[in-house]
């Protein structure tokens, strides 16, 4: 057998094990990104360093009289210095960076402004029907993008692999199911649904490269965001009324303010971690 009809035929098998670790939901997306397409994704990633569609806040009904959260969230002392991320064990890992990466844990600006904290509206009642929009959780890189994300419950999640290396996603969530599964081929992708909501938000890892991490929330409504580089985070829509709004960091936990807000208000919000 000649080594080209060997590695294919590897390939062909370790598809074939993905697919039936997935229960056959995973499917190779339609666009097979090109390099220039992975490097132009590398560095929107880099300067958002958190953003992307899973971390927006899901689209809900018009309220009537609506109010909106105009959040920032701060770091008070000297953020601790995050120690680099060893790559050199996947040459495709390593070679995807000019320089080696430092660990995405704590993100905090110059100014103590603090990325990758979930904010969301802790009581509010009412019947919220999943969003139609999904969203993306990529593998770029060789680290999950974006870190941290919020989605709605029966949200549609697509769990891509914009690498050339196989990587398998490791789901740790405490009430829905966890699963584990590989994605050995670049653009293939897994489209989940965690129907219940989470009590916290859950890990998200890839076996095969230890560094890989991310956190995911399921809430029971759109009514969440994601701090950006900027430390800012935004939650619109939000009917008048008194709420306990939740902020949670994967290593500084969470804290909890109290907040009112009238007809058509813009009401500022700041949280405060400290090292």
């Amino acid at each position: 057998m000649s080594l080209r009809k060997y590695l294919n035929l590897v390939l062909m098998l370790m598809v074939a094990l993905a697919l039936a670790c997935g229960g056959g939901q995973e499917v190779v997306d339609e666009a097979d990104l090109g390099e220039d397409d992975h490097a132009l994704q590398k560095a929107a990633t880099e300067t958002a360093a958190g953003g992307g569609a899973a971390a927006a806040g899901s689209a809900a009904p018009v309220v009537a009289d609506a109010a909106t959260l105009n959040g920032l969230v701060k770091f008070e002392g000297p953020p601790p210095r995050m120690a680099p991320t060893p790559m050199s064990a996947d040459p495709f890992c390593a070679s995807s960076h000019s320089t080696t990466p430092l660990s995405q844990e704590v993100i905090v600006g110059a100014g103590g402004e603090m990325a990758n904290v979930i904010v969301y509206v802790k009581n509010i009642t009412g019947n919220f029907p999943p969003p139609a929009q999904e969203a993306l959780l990529d593998q770029i890189g060789c680290e999950y993008v974006p870190r941290v994300s919020a989605v709605q419950a029966g949200q549609t999640v697509n769990i891509r692999n914009s690498d050339a290396t196989l990587h398998n996603v490791h789901a740790m969530p405490a009430v829905n199911r966890q699963f584990n599964e590989g994605q050995p081929v670049k653009g293939m992708v897994s489209s989940k649904k965690f129907d219940k909501v989470e009590p916290k938000p859950f890990l998200i890892k890839c076996d095969v490269h230890g560094w890989m991490r991310s956190y995911m929330a399921v809430l029971p409504h759109p009514y969440h965001s994601v701090s950006k580089t900027d430390g800012n985070f935004s939650i619109g829509n939000l009917p008048p009324g008194s709420y306990t709004l939740v902020a949670w960091h994967e290593r500084y936990g969470e804290q909890e303010q109290q907040v009112t807000v009238g007809a058509n208000e813009q009401k500022d919000v700041t949280f405060t971690f400290r090292g």
